[in-house]
């Protein structure tokens, strides 16, 4: 018993030296890391984690729900295809076609009422807003110094940086992008206490504007820049200028690194499936919603152009202003993607929008995108060709 005894005491003593030697090193995010994930027997970050973390509710405070199209409740996903969608941990998938709800099915005890963490889902809203802001004139264009918002970036290699180097990921910062690696900038940006140094500290180590190099980092300093601009924060920017004017249905909650703290801008917004497919919506119908405009057709456009950066030795491609750029038999399609397979994806050739939200997803191709999204863009599209 004594020797029962001594060695819980050891173990709690190295517990709390670990603790300790984490808050020592400007590590303590790892504390709360290991607390939501190994200790319930989790690996990394998941879509139900919002109660982890402190947040902020956006209200649909003006709902408009989805029409149906005639053909939804008669359309059905056939055996492949579900078998293939639950074979990642697919949660929901949700298809909109001409403006109407054609399908949608839930799995593992989700419904059209749950809501899912976006992940990177979140950069292309952060986006949207930038391109509303514009359209308000609170911003001026997107070559506009970031150091006009943020008094840290007014003074040495920070100066060279613009807004066009951010919603390109062309900032030349040296942020460490993994979903895999505990020391990571991503981890302590999403378990850490201060989002907002974390970002603005960030050592520059390339000439911006020359590569494109993906780091959460950049929309975080864009967010930054919207709540200075504004001076508003970030959930009611969000609730005012998109949450209402497109009409969501259900409340969605934007994560924060402390109760008082910062948005974790770069991630971390709790929506449904029907609300995410209102993105798409908009960006099908060239940034109007039932006809009203609320960016304008040159920043939408821009939003979805390859911005003209290098990336990895040839001209980029896949990437616009925080919206990810591809191609299917010479259309174009443009989508939002999270760190699980979280994507919104909208194809134009089908006046088509398609959400899909789970807990997996598969590794990216040699063109720079996962191979799992072309599966669902797939079902998508026999389902909207069904009659």
């Amino acid at each position: 018993m004594r020797f029962l005894l001594k060695t819980l005491l050891w173990l709690a003593g190295i517990l709390l030296g670990l603790i300790a030697l984490a808050y020592l090193t400007g590590n303590d995010h790892l504390v709360r890391g290991v607390r939501y994930t190994y200790l319930i027997g989790r690996s990394s970050p998941e879509i139900d984690d919002r109660d982890f973390f402190p947040y902020a509710t956006i209200p649909a405070s003006a709902p408009q729900p989805w029409p149906k199209s005639e053909r939804y409740g008669k359309l059905a996903l056939n055996a492949e295809q579900e078998a293939r969608l639950k074979a990642l941990y697919s949660v929901g998938f949700a298809v909109f076609q001409h403006d109407s709800l054609i399908l949608e099915q839930y799995w593992n005890g989700w419904d059209a009422d749950s809501v899912s963490n976006s992940f990177s889902v979140a950069k292309s809203y952060i986006s949207l807003l930038t391109g509303i802001a514009m359209k308000e004139g609170v911003i001026e264009n997107v070559f506009q110094p970031v150091g006009d918002f943020i008094p840290e970036y007014k003074e040495g290699c920070y100066t060279k940086i613009n807004l066009w180097h951010l919603l390109t990921m062309s900032t030349g910062l040296d942020w460490s992008e993994s979903g895999a690696n505990p020391f990571s900038d991503n981890a302590m940006g999403y378990y850490g206490s201060n989002v907002r140094e974390l970002s603005l500290m960030q050592p520059c180590r390339d000439e911006p504007g020359r590569s494109f190099d993906y780091i959460s980092g950049s929309t975080q300093i864009m967010a930054e820049v919207l709540e200075a601009a504004y001076d508003r924060p970030l959930d009611e920017l969000v609730r005012e200028k998109v949450w209402g004017p497109l009409g969501c249905e259900h409340d969605a909650y934007w994560g924060k690194d402390t109760k008082d703290g910062d948005f974790k801008a770069f991630c971390c917004l709790y929506a449904t499936a029907r609300d995410f497919g209102r993105i798409g919506q908009l960006y099908l119908d060239s940034g109007k919603w039932n006809g009203q405009r609320i960016i304008d057709e040159e920043y939408w456009k821009a939003s979805i152009t390859p911005a003209a950066l290098d990336d990895r030795g040839e001209a980029n491609k896949r990437y616009g202003y925080f919206w990810w750029l591809a191609e299917l038999d010479g259309n174009p399609i443009w989508y939002c993607r999270g760190f699980h397979g979280e994507y919104v994806v909208v194809m134009p050739d089908m006046d088509l929008v398609m959400v899909r939200t789970g807990m997996k997803r598969e590794e990216v191709n040699d063109a720079g995108h996962p191979t799992d999204v072309f599966e669902w863009i797939k079902i998508a599209r026999d389902l909207a060709r069904a009659r």
